[in-house]
């Protein structure tokens, strides 16, 4: 894909700087990214993610992985390298986002986080293979729905996302939360029309009703 080959001419481009600031070569030769054209978030929507859990199981170990991705918006490999510290789950610096930041969990999340690091020193699986290991799964799930094939493991961080915008939290704290380094990256989500998601999202939208009224009894 075009998002591959950037990231390896990212790679190739950050060698030869490499190289001319250390005098072994002239020049920077130069090299020029392919144009993209800008795109929306991918994300899972309510109908589609109930048909993966009624596929691999709800209650099953990749139906409460796949929950836990979702309700977090952690990216692929961040509950491998983690640490947990009472129910805060802490991700070093050494994830994609070059910043450490933590993500509270309740009862239920705490539970599965326990689960997957269970699962991931007992699966056998090298430590880079343990989250290519459930994106596949996932995919395969997908696949057997009939889902559309844009979208992967990677667009429960996007359903996390797009799901804090619609029950109506800052922008700021959805960056926070992500550990995007420049809110310019989180605010792709502010593209997709909010009528649109919240058709996506109508469970969702039930239960932030409900406690919206509680709230205005209380």
């Amino acid at each position: 894909s075009k998002t591959t080959i950037n990231m390896h001419l990212r790679t190739v481009k950050a060698f030869f700087r490499y190289c001319w600031k250390r005098g072994m070569i002239d020049r920077l030769p130069m090299i020029d990214m392919l144009k993209m054209e800008e795109s929306l978030p991918i994300y899972i929507t309510d109908d589609e993610f109930h048909a993966v859990l009624n596929e691999v199981g709800v209650d099953s170990f990749y139906g409460r992985a796949f929950f836990f991705y979702r309700e977090t918006g952690v990216r692929l490999r961040e509950p491998f390298i983690a640490t947990l510290d009472g129910n805060w789950l802490d991700i070093p610096n050494t994830s994609k986002g070059k910043k450490p930041r933590s993500i509270e969990l309740n009862e239920f999340l705490l539970e599965i986080y326990q689960e997957l690091k269970q699962w991931a020193d007992k699966c056998g699986l090298v430590k880079g293979s343990r989250g290519r290991h459930l994106s596949k799964r996932f995919k395969k799930a997908l696949r057997k729905c009939g889902i559309d094939e844009s979208k992967h493991l990677h667009s429960l961080r996007h359903t996390y996302a797009v799901r804090q915008r619609v029950i109506g939290v800052p922008l700021a704290t959805i960056q926070a939360h992500l550990g995007h380094r420049s809110i310019t990256t989180t605010e792709i989500y502010t593209l997709i029309e909010l009528k649109k998601l919240c058709s996506h999202f109508p469970t969702l939208i039930s239960q932030y009703t409900e406690e919206q009224i509680k709230a205005e009894k209380v």
